[in-house]
């Protein structure tokens, strides 16, 4: 989420163009900048920049997620992620692309990820990783209908950030710490700032056979946004033929999330997610969300894809 220091704009806002949308956004995640995912346990780099240790492949993700279909201004974010391994060192290196837009105010981020991981015993890994990078927010106030001189020009502005994560996993079971956007550091001198809330995640998963068929992977997942408190996701996935995954989830701000992903090859993996609110404070409009995710994994000449990727 956007979160402008600039309070008019703001109060504007909320009677033009969607107002409703930047009230529930305040009242579910106060400050919260980081973009909001419903398969992020298929796409853990955008929570933890140790995640791509994790994994034996190099893997590229494409996510395009519709939040609250209906709402005029709500928002919409496009995200594409690389990482690979670089076999003979334990590091993995990887960048990520980010565009969210919300009413007139939109941001672009580019990041770069390096994860490193030691072998703490036979099957045990501790992996540590970094992310730094660079976001620009907008204000697209040419939208506005408004002879308001504060609205008259469009208003853009920079940040960097750097953020850090750790995990310890086996191939049946993780637990990770991070914050992604651990420390922003402003770039110029605009007048519109945008202010940054750290935010620390705490996740862990565990793999269960049921048989040679089924498979069941619960998930959990701790947020933690200065001024909003502690949120939750609690998350179950279920594996069959190494081919289908269903699953669902609940929020701790009462929304419900189903999911499905298919392994259509080897490579491939083409995954959706539909998110419904239990209440809405949103009359007559659909407040469902829809979250689609696309993921290609190479098989390059010496390396082994590991499939299914169980985490």
């Amino acid at each position: 989420m956007l979160y402008f220091k600039l309070i008019p704009m703001k109060k504007y806002l909320m009677r033009t163009l969607g107002g409703a949308v930047l009230c529930l956004y305040c009242m579910g995640a106060n400050a919260q900048q980081q973009p909001l995912y419903s398969q992020y346990m298929f796409n853990g780099m955008v929570i933890n920049p140790a995640y791509p240790s994790m994994d034996e492949s190099s893997s590229l993700t494409a996510v395009g997620r519709n939040q609250w279909v209906g709402v005029d201004g709500a928002p919409k974010t496009a995200t594409a992620s690389f990482y690979t391994p670089i076999k003979a060192t334990n590091t993995s290196l990887g960048f990520s692309l980010m565009n969210e837009k919300i009413t007139v105010n939109s941001q672009t981020a580019v990041n770069l990820n390096i994860s490193q991981r030691v072998k703490l015993n036979e099957k045990i890994y501790l992996a540590m990783g970094l992310k730094g990078g660079m976001s620009q927010y907008r204000e697209d106030n040419t939208r506005l209908s408004t002879t308001d001189p504060v609205f008259a020009h469009n208003q853009s502005y920079w940040k960097t950030d750097v953020g850090f994560g750790f995990m310890i996993f086996t191939d049946r079971f993780f637990i990770g710490l991070s914050s992604p956007a651990f420390k922003s550091f402003d770039l110029g001198s605009s007048q519109f700032k945008v202010e940054v809330a750290s935010q620390y995640y705490l996740q862990t998963g565990y793999l269960i056979n049921i048989n040679d068929d089924v498979k069941l992977k619960p998930n959990v997942l701790l947020r933690a946004v200065k001024g909003a408190g502690v949120q939750y996701d609690l998350n179950a996935n279920v594996l069959l033929k190494n081919t289908v995954w269903l699953g669902a989830s609940w929020r701790s701000e009462k929304t419900l999330t189903g999911l499905i992903q298919v392994q259509l090859t080897k490579n491939l993996q083409l995954g959706y997610s539909y998110d419904a609110p239990m209440q809405s404070n949103l009359k007559g409009a659909q407040t469902v969300s829809h979250e689609i995710m696309l993921n290609y994994r190479f098989s390059w000449s010496k390396w082994k894809v590991v499939a299914p990727r169980y985490f």
